[in-house]
């Protein structure tokens, strides 16, 4: 999923494997190997509810991927 925010492609990948979603994010055209430009959280829920519903939270959000992390923390854990 691709959202624009100010100018800049941000790209969400949800995904499923092993009984665990995992989400990447990142902003296209930029450095992958910077953690202010991509982000991998890996096996956060095994729940495909849950991880839809996020995935979308973070869209509506138009959020980048230096803050994806401290969100499943906050978002699953609390």
């Amino acid at each position: 999923m691709e959202v624009k925010s100010h100018n800049i492609q941000i790209v969400y990948n949800l995904f499923f494997n092993n009984t665990q979603y995992s989400i990447e994010c990142y902003k296209k055209e930029f450095q992958d190997e910077e953690p202010i430009n991509y982000s991998l959280v890996e096996d956060f829920t095994d729940d495909e509810g849950q991880a839809e519903d996020f995935l979308n939270h973070l869209v509506r959000g138009k959020v980048y991927p230096v803050h994806i992390k401290e969100l499943v923390d906050d978002y699953f854990n609390y």
